[in-house]
């Protein structure tokens, strides 16, 4: 039994969310979908576009959107997990040259098996010194009259150093209850909102990674003093985008770091 492994990545067209990334794993689900009758056979002229037609289909059963309908699942033309899953499992037809085979022939599983998806994740420190990246934080709520910038808490003392997790430019005061806040753009387009702070910088100020933002002020609400960091990825995902979230300050969201490998909320 030949076997591609686990999803790679999402793909999307160019009208649906995408256009994703060319590679080899594009090629690898083409020859699968081939094999299993939804597609063209013609491997040697495979592109590793994930194009229009290939996702939407040319018929009502062809491409993924056709596979995607013939197995009950969503046909939105996208590739993830479930039609992943259902092509794994899915076999050669009756009547087709070596029916009864995996869709994903040895040759097929090993291209996908042994792509390696591009990274376009920032390389994120943390917001103290000694805590975690940014990227492996859940966002546990929103922020508070602030849409589009679920958060995370962190730095759970008084006068703890906030550091910045990339170079940042502050963009716009604000202000929290209780402390001081503050807008930030960091190089990677993402945007910050750091709250509870004593006291925050100016706008313009510029922060280099790993320099500091500000301390944690008293909080004698909410956990106790803290650093509020609320995310925004408009700018990444499109506006009115926002990454998934707990709302109950509680774990178990996605990672921030796979939700932006991802490319779109998980």
């Amino acid at each position: 039994m030949s076997d591609p492994g686990p999803l790679k990545r999402a793909l999307y067209d160019r009208e649906h969310g995408g256009p994703s990334e060319p590679g080899e794993d594009v090629k690898a689900i083409k020859r699968a979908l081939a094999r299993a009758g939804y597609w063209k056979w013609d491997p040697q002229n495979y592109s590793g576009e994930y194009t229009v037609d290939f996702a939407q289909g040319t018929n009502e059963w062809s491409g993924v959107r056709g596979f995607q309908r013939a197995k009950k699942l969503q046909a939105t033309g996208n590739y993830g997990q479930a039609t992943h899953d259902a092509l794994r499992k899915t076999n050669v037809p009756a009547g087709s040259p070596n029916a009864g085979q995996d869709a994903f022939d040895a040759f097929a599983a090993e291209q996908y098996e042994e792509y390696v998806p591009p990274s376009d994740v920032p390389d994120l420190g943390p917001v103290f010194a000694g805590g975690k990246s940014v990227l492996d934080h859940d966002l546990t709520h929103a922020t508070s009259g602030i849409p589009l910038y679920p958060a995370f808490d962190d730095a759970f003392a008084q006068g703890v150093t906030i550091i910045a997790p990339e170079d940042l430019e502050v963009v716009r005061d604000s202000s929290s209850n209780p402390g001081d806040a503050c807008y930030c753009l960091g190089a990677s387009g993402l945007q910050y909102w750091f709250g509870h702070l004593e006291r925050a910088p100016s706008v313009g100020t510029r922060i280099a990674k790993g320099k500091t933002i500000g301390k944690t002020c008293v909080n004698n609400v909410g956990g106790g003093p803290h650093v509020h960091v609320g995310c925004n990825v408009e700018n990444l995902w499109g506006k009115g985008k926002e990454m998934s979230h707990k709302t109950s300050y509680t774990h178990g969201a996605p990672k921030v770091g796979a939700q932006l490998e991802a490319g779109h909320p998980l």
